[in-house]
């Protein structure tokens, strides 16, 4: 499967998505695709965060059911997996949770590249990108 049609499957299955964008390992930012996709607003808020980062499209996180899922253009580092898993987490936690859940819950370190790996559904070790 290509890269496109990857990412045509996670944004028709997916309830919430992102595009994934990302600088150094720990640097990722996340513009909305689904349930709405981001506003003009946001757009604004992301291009004056934008300056000095180097900020890349990598593809997109979805989450169907709940599993995540992704399609990336690019093999990611474990460091990278380990602080994407933990971003989308507290992302989707902030969407589907009527409480404010501390970030400490969900950024403490303790979900590896491995469980991440196991939650999307496939290897990300860079022999099993197209």
């Amino acid at each position: 499967m290509t890269y496109l049609e990857k990412v045509a499957q996670v944004t028709t299955d997916a309830s919430i998505a992102v595009m994934v964008l990302i600088g150094a390992p720990d640097d990722i930012e996340f513009l909305p695709l689904l349930p709405r996709p981001a506003d003009a607003q946001m757009l604004a808020d992301l291009k004056a965060r934008w300056p000095g980062r180097g900020l890349r499209s990598i593809g997109i996180v979805g989450l169907v059911g709940v599993t995540a899922r992704c399609a990336l253009k690019e093999p990611l580092e474990p460091q990278q997996v380990d602080a994407l898993a933990a971003a989308f987490l507290v992302y989707v936690a902030a969407l589907t949770t009527p409480a404010p859940v501390p970030i400490e819950l969900c950024m403490d370190g303790t979900m590896t590249a491995e469980e991440f790996r196991s939650l999307l559904g496939h290897d990300t070790r860079p022999e099993h990108f197209n």
